[in-house]
């Protein structure tokens, strides 16, 4: 079957921007209907010209350098295509495993020694950069047609106080990647609620198989889950007001999804040993075939179906199920077009640094797109028929989506994100009460 992805994609986007703009002050999206025959360019509005002779090099500090990564591929690929266009411009690479990365990002906007491009994430993590004036607003620059190659609402998390710092390139969003031979060859039901969750976890726990993977040293991976049950819980409108500070974690919602999390843990849904264990580390069982649960985002539909997987043909993307006593539904997801290109506020090379952040975000649209990382932020044009038979599987489990509420390491600012995930892991340990968790997320407030 074909995808038409671009024109779902569009609506899909437009929806996820009204959820996720969160920590900046944006104008309302409208959303558009993209060409479904727009062409991918070659920058031929940017300022710098193509034969220009002044040898340039532009450092580009991103978080996918590991083959494992599904788009590892794709960055290597639109970075060399860059470089045989303008011989005169050299990337230089420096890449960080995520978590490290967001430490490293932090630290080094705060001493002012941001790289000329950086990878980054919208909403309220970048927040600081823009208010400390690290970033560069590239509003001048995207009145040259760039602007209408872009789909609705791709730049809305990337928009603080009615001005642009950044360019996205793909939507990301939260789905259950599920083995769907473990469950048939087990008799098993796929879960559509709550309820069946708890007995798939009890039944592949009786074959003495872990029934779902995560890493409780690469946090973020947690929170993947928990952001996914709270929003259950909780629905949009909960979550967005509460993390904004405009409601409170008090609400029964939150205990609802933190006690959810705790049965899960209890009943040993999760590896032993997971609070230990790095991301690649806890994927490698579900990468195997031996894990026949992974919640995560839209980009390991691209590591399920790579060549050499193991999982290949196997895998399919359903949504978080629903909780029957929750306040979300089936057509509501975690995500958004988040992942972003920022450019120093103080490089050398302003108008290299803005054609190749252009030239990047519009071609690792399509090349993303492709090998199964990222849904489109742009107009492509692609062979829908070479495209991910997962990815096409994703799209269409969120073309009824009613929007994406950002994660919440992303859609919190500064310290908070860090209060958050620290008291996730500890929940994760067991080592506080689901009560105590609220408890320890309400002094955001304070």
């Amino acid at each position: 079957m074909k995808l038409k992805g671009v024109k779902v994609l569009s609506a899909l986007l437009g929806l996820s921007m009204l959820m996720g703009t969160i920590g900046c002050s944006s104008p309302s999206v409208k959303e558009e209907k993209p060409d479904s025959n727009a062409q991918v360019s070659s920058n031929e509005n940017s300022t710098v010209a193509a034969d220009s002779k002044e040898e340039v090099t532009l450092n580009f500090w991103h978080i996918w350098g590991a083959e494992t990564d599904a788009s590892y591929a794709s960055v290597k690929k639109v970075i060399a295509d860059f470089e045989a266009e303008y011989p005169n411009i050299k990337i230089k690479e420096d890449t960080t495993e995520n978590e490290a990365y967001k430490t490293k990002i932090k630290a080094s906007a705060a001493a002012n020694e941001l790289p000329d491009l950086f990878s980054t994430w919208g909403g309220g993590f970048s927040k600081p950069f823009i208010d400390a004036n690290r970033v560069l607003p590239i509003d001048e620059y995207l009145n040259d047609g760039t602007k209408d190659k872009l789909v609705g609402g791709a730049l809305s998390n990337v928009t603080y106080n009615d001005k642009i710092y950044g360019l996205t390139f793909g939507l990301s969003c939260g789905a259950f990647f599920v083995n769907e031979e473990l469950f048939a060859t087990n008799n098993i039901k796929i879960p559509e609620t709550y309820t069946e969750l708890i007995d798939a976890v009890k039944a592949f726990k009786a074959l003495g198989i872990t029934p779902m993977s995560v890493s409780g040293k690469d946090v973020w991976t947690i929170a993947m889950y928990f952001d996914a049950m709270a929003l259950k819980a909780a629905g949009n409108d909960g979550i967005v007001s509460t993390l904004t500070k405009k409601g409170s974690f008090k609400d029964p919602e939150f205990l609802n999804a933190a006690t959810k999390f705790a049965e899960l843990v209890a009943l040993g849904a999760f590896p032993e040993g997971a609070a230990g264990l790095s991301k690649d580390e806890s994927d490698i069982p579900f990468l195997e075939g031996k894990v026949p649960m992974l919640f995560n985002g839209s980009w390991t539909a691209g590591t399920v179906y790579r060549d050499d997987s193991k999982v290949k043909d196997k895998i399919i993307p359903i949504g978080f199920p629903v909780f029957e006593d929750g306040k979300g539904n089936k057509n509501e997801f975690t995500g958004g077009a988040v992942d972003a290109i920022m450019v120093n506020a103080d490089t050398e090379h302003k108008e290299e640094a803005i054609l190749f952040q252009k030239y990047f975000c519009e071609n690792m649209a399509r090349e993303t797109y492709l090998a199964g990382a990222y849904l489109p932020a742009w107009k492509v044009e692609v062979d829908e028929t070479n495209i991910n038979p997962v990815t096409v599987d994703l799209a269409k489990l969120t073309s009824e989506a009613e929007g994406f509420t950002l994660w919440w390491d992303t859609l919190l600012e500064g310290e908070d994100t860090q209060v958050y995930l620290n008291t996730l892991q500890e929940l994760l340990l067991g080592s506080i009460t689901p009560e105590e968790f609220v408890d320890k997320l309400q002094t955001i407030y304070e």
